[in-house]
């Protein structure tokens, strides 16, 4: 039987591991089966042990160990395609530390991968950081420091006894469902954070746009309906008559600092009130108080936090790159429509948005 040898230097190849497979069974030894392919010895013995399976004898019913060219052949397969042509950041420092500074500041991996883009020339998938994060490949960084790098577990919270004890609420069921789909502008939802459950100037009021996802985020004197009237006539006057051309409906919960409905409908925007225990019917207004808690944590107190903080915190959430709208940030968004309105003082409102 004439058997074509092994190329010296070469992987075995399927029919090779056939050849093995068949030699070892008709009883020949590793010095035997490497001459007849042309290779060392030692290269027959790591072969056997690399396709070394387990088998059980149909006579004894014991298991016995012996060589299969297929297992040794997926075994191989899997080892080429486990090799890599190395780290794609190679040693590109620059794009490194960039995007540690940007996961410092609260951003997500992907959100930072999009925030540097190509600046230093090399661009990664969120896979790969994640991958590279995982590995320590970027400095100071570790899952415990993403801000959403681990599941925690949540304590079991008393719900909350202070809801408005009007019956007379617009209830969210009297939305029209082309709000709900999010094709039109214009429609925002509104809610509350605050800091520690006491002391004073401990509230923001936080705005979410429910088709761009923009925020506004207002430091308010406390958390009652008062402060949350005087934040809402403030936001009109400062946004003047362009106001009811950016604002036409407002959903909310049934938290007492939003008991005087009245308030909402003298601003000229209809209030819709969610289910009692229903935070999901105002989705985006709680996934953006993810992101705004990057910056007022829960728990620790906002009394020495002022309106420039959150500011500064309205714009972090306006400018973060987000996946769902393809690595652009809701202010891209939000211009884009405000192009399509007449406004009265375009100025004055690119300049409150910081777009």
């Amino acid at each position: 039987m004439f058997i074509e040898p092994r190329p010296k230097g070469k992987h075995f190849t399927k029919d090779n591991r056939v050849t093995i497979q068949a030699l070892r069974k008709a009883g020949h030894t590793q010095r035997e089966i490497a001459k007849e392919l042309g290779c060392s010895q030692s290269s027959i013995c790591r072969e056997l042990k690399r396709g070394q399976i387990e088998q059980l004898d149909g006579a004894t019913w014991i298991m016995y160990k012996t060589y299969d060219a297929y297992a040794a052949q997926q075994y191989a397969e899997y080892q080429y395609t486990a090799h890599s042509n190395g780290l794609k950041i190679g040693n590109n420092h620059g794009y490194v530390k960039a995007i540690a500074e940007c996961i410092s500041m609260g951003y997500s991996p992907y959100a930072a991968i999009e925030k540097v883009g190509n600046t230093y020339g090399v661009k990664v998938s969120k896979q790969t950081m994640y991958r590279y994060i995982s590995e320590g490949l970027i400095p100071y960084t570790t899952y415990k420091n993403l801000p959403v790098g681990h599941r925690k577990k949540r304590k079991k919270q008393v719900q909350s006894t202070m809801r408005s004890k009007s019956v007379d609420h617009r209830s969210i069921e009297r939305r029209s469902k082309i709000i709900m789909k999010r094709d039109t502008f214009g429609h925002w939802e509104i809610d509350s954070i605050i800091g520690t459950s006491e002391g004073k100037n401990e509230s923001c009021l936080v705005m979410t746009e429910r088709q761009t996802r923009e925020e506004i985020v207002i430091k308010v004197e406390d958390k009652t309906a008062d402060a949350t009237t005087k934040a809402m006539q403030k936001l009109k006057e400062q946004l003047g008559d362009d106001f009811n051309k950016i604002f036409f409906t407002i959903t909310l919960d049934n938290g007492s600092e939003f008991a005087n409905q009245n308030a909402f409908d003298a601003l000229g925007v209809p209030a819709f009130y969610c289910h009692p225990g229903h935070p999901y019917e105002r989705g985006s207004n709680e996934n953006n108080n993810k992101l705004l808690r990057r910056h007022f944590p829960k728990g620790q107190s906002m009394k020495h936090k002022t309106q420039y903080h959150a500011t500064q915190a309205q714009h972090f959430i306006n400018g973060y790159p987000r996946e769902m709208f393809n690595g652009r940030c809701s202010n891209d968004l939000f211009r884009e429509q405000l192009e399509q309105i007449n406004l009265s003082d375009k100025q004055r409102i690119y300049t409150f948005f910081n777009i």
